[in-house]
């Protein structure tokens, strides 16, 4: 009778299997809802130039990415508008495409509160996969600055000249803000092809200052070549233990919202989207795979080797600090805006 019984739970056991089998079900629940992306092609777009933290992140991530999802990943550089081009054009994406792009967040945000011309997108219908890392912004001068500290831009009566890739960039924003909540004279010159560009101009004295994410900054400061003022932050970054955040500096009465909302911009860091409405089961596959890729040993090893902080959040999670970010005041929307 126990033979009897053994065989039976065999038998049903093979006829569940078959029946996985033939409708392609795979009887695993976390599977469930996701698509295989084996053999597809993934563009992974980087929205500036080649040899950027942006695009740096992109090629340490893109080998992993392509073993989580046995899948060709591919990068692509599309500059323009300060990371609004690459953007825009994700927007307008077919949902299906497997078109991703490791977007400035900060400065995709940002554009939108402001309503900025390029800014054609919505940033909470993105289809967000996770964020890869999100590193305090950076204040720097030139190593000969006459501006030693960040006291000393304070008391600045002249304008402190600032520099930007474009009106879309990470930089730009910050540099707008931040005089704002100090009350402190500043202008923000902008048409640089890239941050190394920019950076040119405050090393030759063409310009005073350059605000940047840390690990984009942190080759500049370990040259020498730059002096870091002020982390944007309201803790200090091991990195940089014995330079000041902005929580050593209280800001006008009445701008306390402002710098709320700007560090809150900062979480939202580099997050890889695709379209809006991607297919869920592409999403999920992207979604997973992006997560394996993230907690890879080996790339760990080479992001810390390359002192780029690796800072992950899932897709629901990136979703929420976009969210939030996007929530800002209204007088942090006027003060982006004009």
């Amino acid at each position: 009778m126990r033979r009897i019984s053994e065989c039976a739970v065999v038998l049903v056991a093979l006829l569940l299997a078959a029946c996985g089998a033939e409708g392609g079900q795979s009887t695993s629940d976390g599977d469930a809802g996701k698509a295989s992306l084996a053999g597809e092609k993934i563009d992974l777009v980087v929205p500036y130039e080649p040899g950027g933290g942006y695009d740096i992140y992109a090629r340490l991530l893109a080998p992993y990415l392509e073993k989580c999802l046995d899948a060709t990943v591919v990068v692509k550089n599309e500059p323009g508008a300060g990371g609004l081009l690459a953007a825009s054009k994700t927007f307008v994406a077919p949902p299906d495409s497997l078109r991703t792009v490791l977007t400035n967040t900060v400065g995709l945000v940002s554009a939108q509160l402001a309503e900025a011309e390029g800014a054609s997108f919505q940033a909470e219908k993105f289809s967000w996969l996770g964020r890869v890392s999100a590193e305090p912004n950076v204040l720097v001068v030139a190593s000969d600055s006459k501006f030693g500290s960040f006291e000393d831009l304070l008391k600045a009566t002249d304008e402190v000249r600032f520099v930007a890739t474009g009106p879309g960039s990470n930089e730009y924003v910050n540099s707008t803000v931040l005089p704002e909540i100090y009350g402190f004279p500043a202008k923000t010159v902008t048409g640089f092809e890239g941050s190394d560009a920019a950076r040119a101009a405050v090393l030759s004295g063409d310009a005073d200052a350059h605000i940047l994410p840390l690990d984009s900054q942190m080759k500049a400061i370990k040259a020498g070549d730059v002096k870091p003022l002020l982390v944007i932050a309201n803790e200090p970054h091991d990195a940089l233990a014995d330079v000041p955040t902005v929580a050593d500096f209280p800001p006008r009465q009445g701008q306390e919202g402002t710098l709320d909302a700007l560090i809150k911009l900062s979480d939202t860091g580099r997050s890889l989207a695709g379209p809006p409405e991607m297919p869920p089961d592409q999403l999920a596959a992207l979604r997973e795979g992006l997560g394996c890729a993230i907690e890879n040993e080996e790339l760990l090893a080479k992001a810390e080797k390359q002192e780029r902080d690796v800072d992950p959040l899932t897709g629901d999670e990136t979703v929420k600090v976009v969210d939030e970010a996007l929530g800002a005041p209204p007088e942090f929307t006027e003060l982006i805006k004009e």
